[in-house]
């Protein structure tokens, strides 16, 4: 009897001693990032409802693999990003910028890149555009909701006209027909959407930029990670080319502004 104790107390220690290698194998602390349908593709591509591909999934699966820490993706409305990110709800946005959230217990990244918003013509379009001055009178396709720094004091004094929209592909699809004189929109997006399109001849995307904005990553104080290690991590991908590489993988090569 004391015999068959002592081997069960063995084999229950053994156990023991094994439990906590396989939960800490398989249970890592799992960051959690928000998106959503404000990030238009390439930002993040979709099927159904679910987050397939693009440049914040792509990037989140390099801090995951340098950090060694689980991700988990949360679709977030633009409007409560600030909400979640304070509520522990997210941890982590990809893509921000400090203008657009006000907060000031939030924590941002180093620069991950700059986006750049260019204008887009009919290719049959013969007028040239050096200033945004040149556009005066002209209807512009614009997304629902968002500010343009440089074109909103033009558009309060009804020297350019704005019609909002709630996507890129919607603006394309006026300016195609005629229904705008030209759209607004980042360069990284205006040349995804082309690259997939069967009438990209059909566009002209013009070299002026009409404004940029650094992106950042901006980190919940809740996260379970610091951000010495997200901007590490994020200066690293940065040095071996990771994010550039990322970047080009979306980008349609021969139509850079």
């Amino acid at each position: 009897m004391l015999k068959m104790t002592f081997l069960s107390f063995r084999l229950l220690s053994l156990v023991y001693l094994l439990i906590p290698l396989s939960v800490f194998a398989d249970n890592k602390t799992t960051l959690v990032i928000g998106y959503g349908d404000h990030n238009a593709a390439p930002y993040t591509i979709e099927s159904g409802e679910e987050l397939q591909d693009g440049i914040i999934k792509d990037i989140a699966k390099e801090i995951s693999a340098e950090i060694g820490i689980n991700i988990t993706f949360v679709k977030t409305p633009r409007k409560r990003t600030e909400r979640n990110l304070l509520s522990d709800d997210i941890h982590l946005v990809l893509l921000s910028n400090p203008a657009w959230l006000s907060n000031k217990k939030l924590r941002w990244s180093e620069t991950l890149f700059t986006q750049k918003d260019v204008m887009v013509v009919r290719a049959d379009n013969p007028k040239k555009y050096n200033q945004i001055s040149d556009f005066k009178g002209m209807v512009i396709g614009t997304i629902r909701g968002y500010t343009y720094t440089s074109l909103d004091p033009y558009f309060e004094k009804d020297q350019l006209i704005r019609y909002d929209v709630s996507n890129l592909q919607v603006n394309l699809i006026r300016l195609d027909l005629n229904r705008i004189d030209a759209l607004v929109d980042a360069e990284m997006l205006i040349n995804y959407q082309l690259k997939q399109s069967k009438n990209a001849d059909n566009f002209k995307v013009l070299p002026l930029i009409v404004s940029q904005d650094n992106l950042k990553a901006v980190l919940s104080p809740n996260a379970p990670i610091t951000m010495k290690q997200l901007n590490q991590t994020l200066q690293k991908l940065k040095d071996q080319g990771v994010i550039a590489a990322i970047l080009k993988k979306y980008h349609r090569e021969d139509s850079a502004p």
